[in-house]
Formats: structure tokens, C-alpha cells, sequence
């Protein structure tokens, strides 16, 4: 792959450095799943503090929780609270260099990865 496929687009990498949760869709096991990677980062209570002033707090240290999760595709539609999810693998990332070797090792592009209110993940 190319060497710029691994590097952060940077808003994706300022929306990460803010503590917000970045997901991507990809294949599932079984046609009748929908399978997400999620990568949220983590917080500290300065975050906290920052949030209940109406701000955000941007940590380039931040470390990074990767997951993928399958779901039942009709339990998606809708409002089925009942959504069986499975997870298939998870890491943890120290940091930004971490985060991109889990999503190389796993063929993950960052800039294939949205902010997670914009793809259909359920969480």
C-alpha cells in the first residue's frame, strides 16, 4: 500500500486527538451480518472538565481502544434494542504510532475511517 495511506487525514486525526470515536464498515463473515471497526479513544477526567465547561480537550497522547463488531443486519433496522453483537477482535493502541500498526496490520486505511454518527454503526 501507499505510504500516504497511512497517514491521518487531519481532521480525522484532530477528531481523534478530541476523544471522538471513529468507525468504518467492513465485510462481514455472513451475508446477513454488518461488520464495524470502532477506534475510540480514551478519555481522562480533563475531559471531563472540559465538556462540562462546553469544550474539548485535544490530547495527542491519547491511547486507543480498536474493535470489531458483527451484528445481525435485521436487528439494525429499526429500533430492535436486542442488537447480538459479536465481537471478532480487539487492541489496544499506547498511542498514535500504535493505532496506525493495529490498522495496518488489519488493512485498515485511516481515511477509510468517519466520525461514527456517520456510518450506521449502532453504537
Amino acid at each position: 500500500m501507499d505510504h500516504g495511506e497511512w497517514e491521518w487525514p487531519p481532521a480525522k486525526l484532530a477528531a481523534l486527538r478530541l476523544g471522538r470515536r471513529l468507525a468504518v464498515l467492513v465485510p462481514a463473515s455472513l451475508p446477513h451480518r454488518w461488520s464495524f471497526v470502532h477506534i475510540v479513544p480514551s478519555g481522562a477526567p480533563a475531559d471531563t472538565a472540559a465538556l462540562q465547561a462546553g469544550a474539548a480537550r485535544s490530547d495527542p497522547t491519547r491511547s486507543f481502544l480498536i474493535t470489531q463488531w458483527e451484528y445481525e443486519a435485521d436487528h439494525l433496522e429499526g429500533y430492535d434494542q436486542a442488537l447480538h453483537p459479536v465481537r471478532i477482535r480487539h487492541a489496544e493502541a499506547a498511542g498514535e504510532t500504535e493505532l496506525l500498526a493495529v490498522l495496518r496490520d488489519w488493512q485498515l486505511p485511516p481515511e477509510a475511517f468517519n466520525h461514527s454518527w456517520d456510518t450506521v454503526t449502532p453504537h
